[in-house]
């Protein structure tokens, strides 16, 4: 960022926005209104005066821009869901922007005060210093440039505000696409049907038996030799710290004529080290963010627990439920991963078993 030759305005936009969190008559996105390249809501670009700039402009890549929820309007803010803990700017390739491991570069932001709203955040392409802006810009092609805002420490996006831009390789150059919100069809008015003729109909006495269903099982299904899978460590707060994913388990609740409902738990084991089984870690120190997958669900009611958080965590410790009286089916759940080692604990490899189990309610 010290390429970037930022006026005042832009210079505490891009460094802290806590004192923005004052500005009189600063105006928030009303409504997420989903754009045609799949943006959550409009991001409006402009210089670093706060002059909007034009669509379909040709910008270079290192001139100063920022982001705004508002047209002619510089200081209208993003609204991040209630979860969100971070928030990055990125450039990424079309389709990619809510997978932050395949964004081509990034960097962090800040939030306006204690909100979970950004205001004037800064997106200009060489100020994002992680991953290889240098590569996207002599490469050239089409990118998405915005702001996404994320939970789990970056690994997933409650929500992305993105344009589209066509970059020239080499120079560049860019300009970005017209911000436009998707057009709603109106609902066409159903045609009356029109009442039969006197003399042109008749009623037939319908009176069909039925047989009584049989309850069927409550289980848990997890995959044979199952293992969640953890990225490379990185230091934070010079704590080794490693997020990952559990990976899918199914609770399957045939129970049609009862729907008794269910409670899902988890118990963890404390951590040994590969090499030196005489070295632990607490599990404790294990962050746990269940989740319920939407693809394979066909169950109602059905909630995650509570996150447990790394380094205060406590088990055995709730997973999931399935509320009574809800259709049964399965239900596909998951979970977020954060391990964090003590600072005196060796390096290495540590082990453990996480242990799922399904009672009735």
């Amino acid at each position: 960022m010290n390429l970037m030759k930022l006026n005042n305005k832009l210079r505490f936009a891009a460094v802290g926005v806590v004192s923005l969190a004052l500005v009189a008559g600063a105006s928030m996105v009303a409504s997420a209104t989903t754009q045609t390249n799949g943006s959550a809501a409009p991001l409006y670009l402009y210089d670093g005066n706060g002059i909007p700039l034009v669509d379909g402009a040709s910008l270079g890549w290192g001139d100063d821009m920022i982001g705004s929820s508002v047209n002619n309007d510089p200081s209208g803010e993003f609204a991040c869901p209630v979860g969100t803990t971070g928030i990055f700017a990125f450039l990424s390739a079309p389709g990619t922007e809510t997978v932050p491991g395949t964004w081509k570069a990034y960097a962090p932001l800040g939030f306006n005060g204690a909100t979970l709203n950004v205001l004037n955040p800064f997106i200009t392409p060489v100020s994002l210093y992680n991953g290889a802006q240098g590569a996207a810009k002599a490469a050239g092609g089409n990118y998405s440039l915005g702001i996404a805002c994320t939970n789990l420490n970056g690994v997933a996006v409650t929500s992305a505000f993105f344009r589209s831009i066509s970059v020239t390789p080499v120079t560049g150059a860019f300009t970005a696409s017209a911000t436009t919100d998707v057009v709603t069809t109106p609902t066409a008015t159903p045609t009356p049907t029109p009442t039969a003729p006197a003399g042109t109909t008749g009623t037939v006495a319908l009176a069909p038996t039925t047989a009584n269903a049989t309850n069927g099982a409550l289980a848990l299904t997890v995959p044979a030799g199952a293992a969640a899978t953890f990225s490379a460590p990185s230091l934070v707060n010079n704590k080794s710290t490693t997020v990952g994913t559990l990976g899918a388990v199914t609770v399957n609740d045939g129970r049609v004529v009862s729907r008794n409902g269910w409670d899902l738990s988890a118990n963890v084991a404390n951590f040994v080290n590969s090499t030196d089984a005489t070295s632990t870690i607490s599990k404790v120190q294990l962050g746990l963010a269940p989740s319920v997958t939407v693809a394979g669900t066909s169950a109602t009611g059905v909630t995650a627990a509570a996150a447990q958080v790394a380094g205060s965590a406590s088990y055995p410790a709730a997973f999931a439920s399935g509320a009574a009286a809800n259709t049964v089916g399965d239900s596909v759940l998951n979970a977020g991963l954060t391990f964090v080692a003590p600072q005196e604990k060796a390096a290495g490899t540590y082990t453990s078993t996480l242990t799922l189990t399904v009672v009735s309610k």
